[in-house]
């Protein structure tokens, strides 16, 4: 704790970012948990939401690539603040949505929200190398991922609770207030070297060819392209069976997926207080990572109680918080900064499509498959995908980066 600390005292440019990024976040779930009761209100029926589920993840089929290569050749200060200012007015645009006969500006609305979120995720993650020391890069990681757990938590009750108490338009605005306070704090962001980091980022691109010349070379870029491939497909079941376990396998309603939840986001935040501790060893950490979150999560599938269950998952996403820690610092550490934008749209393009399809595979499936089985297999199939980290061990002693800058 003492150590992110510090990093919040010493990193005045992240904990910017930080609280920026935490603040949007809140607004985020607001909003989330808002729309899909606005549309049940409306409709009456799960369609609505299942839809906009769905169109949630299509913009980071086209926005992936883009939000990549515009994180590379441009300020990524300028992509943070124009994806929240233009936020600002989609979150407002969702008061309009009263009966519905207009309910179709929702699922527009909803899906321009994640046009902005796709385009601002590779901007955000590779400025995090140009504004906090090497050294500092796996606590900074660690304070992200303690920062997803508690938007989650925090986030997603209090929407819940402003929502039926006071209604949906209050949570639409203080969205778009929350999108207005990020944009703000982004933009008194400071470079200790902003002239020397653009233009030699600018330099390097001029190579047009730059990133697929690094993919070739670089053994991390390909292991986070099979990763961002592999892991989702394992990873999209469990997203499905949490309320399924909750719901059908331990008859616990509400309540049963609510505890499940709170594991998941207490997970989170257990694993981001402690990511940073395993930064010597953050290659063991990316490859033992998966096997004990798969194996957890096979524990899950023959567990007998609610409680178990919870317990297990509360095990497996602190697994998963710390390998995704060390994943995303090694990935700042290694790969050449001119390519961050890319290599983390390549990441989060390919994971949340394949986690899309293997979502709705999983719902198709548990019409005939027992929701315990599907979940014995997706955790198998996570424990497998530790087998390709393997080849990272020849970065343990051959790059030299990780030693300088612990």
């Amino acid at each position: 704790m003492k150590e992110i600390l510090d990093v919040l005292s010493k990193e005045k440019s992240y904990r910017r970012l930080v609280f920026a990024n935490f603040i949007s976040g809140i607004g985020d779930w607001f909003s989330s948990v808002a729309i899909l009761s606005l549309l049940l209100q409306l409709t009456g029926s799960g369609l609505a939401v299942g839809i906009t589920l769905a169109a949630r993840t299509l913009p980071f089929l086209i926005m992936g690539p883009l939000s990549g290569y515009l994180s590379d050749r441009i300020n990524k200060k300028i992509i943070l603040v124009v994806s929240d200012f233009s936020r600002i007015f989609l979150a407002l645009s969702l008061l309009l949505v009263n009966s519905e006969s207009n309910i179709w500006i929702a699922y527009v609305v909803t899906v321009s929200l994640v046009v902005f979120s796709a385009l601002s995720l590779p901007a955000r993650q590779s400025l995090i190398p140009q504004i906090v020391r090497p050294s500092n890069i796996p606590v900074a990681n660690s304070i992200d991922q303690s920062l997803g757990g508690i938007n989650m938590t925090l986030g997603a009750a209090s929407g819940g609770v402003v929502s039926a108490l006071i209604g949906t338009q209050l949570a639409f605005i203080i969205n778009a207030f929350t999108f207005l306070i990020s944009g703000i704090l982004v933009l008194k962001i400071k470079f200790s070297s902003k002239e020397k980091q653009y233009n030699e980022n600018n330099e390097q691109n001029q190579l047009g060819n730059s990133f697929w010349k690094e993919f070739k070379e670089s053994l991390l870029i390909k292991i986070v392209a099979i990763q961002a491939l592999l892991w989702p497909i394992g990873g999209g079941a469990i997203n499905v069976l949490i309320s399924v376990y909750g719901y059908q396998v331990f008859q616990a309603g509400d309540q049963g997926v609510g505890i499940l939840y709170a594991a998941l986001g207490v997970g989170f935040l257990i694993s981001g207080t402690i990511a940073h501790l395993f930064k010597r060893w953050m290659v063991f950490a990316v490859i033992f990572s998966t096997v004990i979150e798969g194996g957890a999560h096979i524990m899950v599938s023959q567990s007998s109680s609610l409680w178990t269950a919870a317990l297990f998952i509360l095990i497996a996403t602190i697994g998963a918080g710390i390998g995704n820690a060390s994943f995303t610092s090694l990935t700042m550490l290694v790969v050449p900064k001119y390519v961050h934008g890319r290599a983390f749209a390549l990441s989060e393009t390919t994971s949340n499509v394949t986690i899309a399809l293997s979502m709705m595979i999983t719902g198709v499936l548990l019409e005939f498959i027992p929701a315990q089985t599907i979940g014995f297999w997706a955790g198998a199939i996570i424990v497998c995908t530790s087998i390709t980290a393997l080849p990272l061990l020849k970065l343990k002693n051959s790059e030299k980066l990780l030693k300088a800058s612990i």
